[in-house]
């Protein structure tokens, strides 16, 4: 994927670090043809309530997970997709990193539920490795149709009333 990235004849992209950010995000290029990644590595909110099969526990902000899920938006731009419609995608690829690390899986984005195929009951001290229910929830690719859009970290619950959707 970062091959892909920095061989991408389409646009090129950059990552700048912002430790006042209150979320990540990825931003098409505009027709300077950048696109920009701000992270903010100190970022570490939690995402979702539920971790594995703990319900008390919490799935939290990871700085090295929450870069890759903005990369995989820049990987799905430099390929003529529309990044903002393959967030569940982002967070598959978020998983695969958060599971070899420890870390709690995030179970979607926002009320996007990830499928149960796909998805182990995971957590820092236990995996479950017996398979989930079945799902057939896809989506089908489409090219990017808006030349510069935002596929970015939800809002935190102060820019959206108080509701803090995962990301």
């Amino acid at each position: 994927m970062l091959d892909d990235l920095q061989h991408c004849t389409r646009a090129r992209y950059e990552i700048c670090i912002d430790p006042t950010a209150s979320r990540n995000l990825f931003e098409r290029p505009d027709n300077d043809g950048f696109g920009t990644i701000t992270w903010n590595p100190q970022l570490r909110s939690e995402l979702e309530d539920g971790c594995g099969s703990d319900p008390a526990g919490h799935v939290m902000r990871d700085p090295v997970a929450s870069l890759l899920h903005e990369i995989v938006h820049a990987a799905h731009d430099c390929a003529g997709l529309d990044a903002g419609e393959y967030e569940l995608e982002a967070v598959r690829v978020e998983n695969i990193y958060r599971r070899a690390a420890g870390l709690c899986p995030r179970h979607g984005y926002g009320d996007d539920r990830l499928p149960l195929e796909p998805t182990k009951g995971c957590a820092p001290a236990r995996c479950d490795c017996s398979a989930a229910g079945a799902s057939t929830a896809q989506r089908m690719p489409r090219p990017a149709a808006v030349p510069h859009r935002a596929a970015d970290s939800q809002a935190t619950p102060d820019e959206i009333g108080g509701a803090d959707p995962a990301r």
